[in-house]
């Protein structure tokens, strides 16, 4: 069989491309699947890095319209590496949104807000209103599943106006369904006098949202959509339109094998019925589904079904059935969050997984550039980088008590981060912490007590932020947070619960009587500032705290 040529490769693999992109469209996320796979392995095979990019892109949202948040996760970040040049900022966007929906879709928020922001910045710089209209519809949704669901209306009004603008049937598809489904959820905390005009507004957003639906043909789009609408119409009292929607959406998911939609069709109808009263056909209703979920192991809607049958048992006056499924809720949601806690074990792993290949790679990258600094007999060279090399190993990088980065450290990478910020136009943030009156803990509790409280201020700072973070111990009671890739308003916020964090700790745990409260300085690294100007800035947020009382953020002009 004679051998093909790497153009013929290179258009089979963008045929396959093409063809995943359309299944995608079409709501045929199987075939997308099987398409931008094949796709990405002819793609390998010629060494097309741009086009391996764009591969995983698709594959990665297809596999996320499947349910496999974990295995999109992954393709997104493999895609990312490749997506550094100016030019490729528009398949970069799409990339964050999808690993914005992953991360949403798995609990992970506060990574699914940095990854929001990240593409609301990259849209920018590719200067399509497509991509920012997706951009500020995936940041909103964000915020309405971090519960702030007021956050997140105006960033997909936005998202809707520029896909007016722009006649962009999917953009605006997309930004009137979550307008919709935010708009409920606004109205499950509202006074009855609000709820309705909330809930009509949801409705005018859905049925606008299902006209464009049914145009396309996607049956999923038009099942979401039609549950949103059966909710509506069920919080409104228009009890048979909700109806007809319930029965379109168990037909559509009947229909294409949408299995998880046929168990919200089935809520959606047990929820009809509780609303107008009829308990019985609630519970029957939210039993049937209760069965058919336990074999999914979904533990959300697991918890949904009990929640559905603890209010209706409620609402019948059967407290000992109200009971038994208010006792079920428990330790489902203790299991979520295992879940969850394990998903970010694994993703985590992945990550680094992924950065120890990248690391090989660039050090045989580096030991062939040695070689080739040999043959050409520039042994001088190739001794001053050893000399470096074994320099850099002698150098401690790391806080001996607190297990964090040092000054050492901080010099080393504040520099280069800084650097890499302008090249890429990201955003960085510099947080200086101190702890408020720590000399009378020492002179009060003791040298101990004292280094205890250091250790625990540095695993508080661990855990309230992300692995690409640096957090460094500058000496004595001072700390600084560098940001990378965060802009200041969202750093001002993990600021704000990093403080409240150590507020609410239990330090009477360490030593009785004993309470610790920080300051925080916090700035960004405006354009043209340099290491020194961004500390300096820093530390003048931080005495700026100081000065207005102690335990408080206080972010630079």
């Amino acid at each position: 069989m004679p051998t093909r040529s790497k153009r013929a490769v290179l258009e089979e693999a963008r045929a396959f491309l093409d063809a995943a992109r359309q299944a995608r469209v079409a709501g045929d996320h199987r075939l997308g699947v099987d398409q931008a796979t094949r796709a990405l392995a002819l793609a390998e095979a010629a060494g097309q890095q741009g086009l391996k990019a764009a591969a995983l892109s698709v594959l990665a949202l297809n596999e996320f319209r499947l349910s496999d948040s974990e295995t999109a996760i992954k393709h997104c970040q493999q895609a990312l590496p490749l997506l550094k040049r100016a030019r490729d900022a528009a398949e970069r966007t799409q990339v964050l949104c999808t690993l914005v929906l992953a991360h949403n879709d798995m609990g992970l928020y506060s990574d699914a807000l940095v990854y929001a922001t990240q593409a609301i910045e990259s849209a920018k710089l590719a200067n399509d209103p497509s991509l920012m209209s997706w951009a500020l519809n995936r940041a909103g949704l964000t915020y309405e599943e971090l519960g702030d669901p007021s956050r997140g209306e105006p960033l997909m009004l936005q998202a809707l106006e520029i896909a007016r603008e722009i006649n962009g049937g999917e953009e605006m598809f997309s930004a009137l369904n979550n307008l919709c489904s935010n708009l409920l959820h606004v109205a499950k905390s509202q006074a009855a006098e609000l709820q309705r005009a909330t809930l009509l507004r949801a409705l005018q957003y859905g049925t606008e949202a299902l006209v464009l639906a049914d145009a396309s043909g996607n049956g999923h789009r038009q099942a979401v959509c039609l549950g949103n609408l059966a909710n509506a119409h069920t919080g409104l009292g228009s009890y048979e339109d909700a109806l007809g929607c319930i029965e379109r959406q168990d037909a559509l998911a009947r229909g294409n094998g949408y299995r998880g939609m046929l168990l919200t069709a089935v809520t959606n109808r047990a929820e009809l019925e509780r609303h107008r009263g009829d308990l019985t056909a609630a519970i029957t209703l939210y039993s049937k589904a209760l069965d058919q979920a336990h074999d999914t192991d979904d533990h959300a809607m697991l918890f949904e079904m009990h929640q559905g049958l603890y209010q209706s048992y409620k609402q019948l006056g059967d407290l000992a059935n109200a009971l038994k499924h208010h006792e079920a809720m428990l330790p489902l949601e203790r299991e979520e969050m295992k879940q969850r806690a394990d998903r970010q074990a694994r993703l985590l792993l992945n990550r680094i997984e992924m950065e120890n290949a990248q690391a090989a790679a660039e050090r045989a990258r580096l030991d062939a550039q040695v070689q080739r600094l040999r043959a050409a007999q520039l042994e001088s060279e190739n001794q001053l980088l050893a000399t470096k090399a074994l320099e850099l190993g002698k150098h401690a990088m790391e806080d001996q008590l607190t297990g964090l980065a040092n000054r050492r450290r901080v010099d080393h990478e504040l520099p280069a981060q800084l650097a890499v910020a302008r090249e890429r136009h990201a955003a960085l943030s510099l947080a200086a912490v101190d702890l408020d009156h720590f000399k009378q803990v020492n002179d009060r509790f003791g040298h101990a007590v004292g280094d205890d409280v250091l250790k625990a201020i540095a695993r508080l700072l661990t855990e309230n932020t992300r692995s690409t973070d640096l957090l460094a111990r500058m000496g004595g009671e001072e700390f600084i947070v560098l940001f990378v890739g965060t802009p200041l308003p969202v750093a001002a916020d993990i600021c704000e619960r990093l403080r409240q964090a150590v507020q609410a700790y239990d330090w009477g745990g360490v030593a009785t009587g004993l309470r610790v409260t920080i300051s925080v300085g916090l700035c960004d690294a405006m354009e043209g500032t340099d290491v020194r100007q961004l500390l300096e800035r820093a530390d003048a947020s931080l005495y700026a705290a100081k000065r207005a009382g102690r335990n408080r953020v206080e972010v630079a002009a």
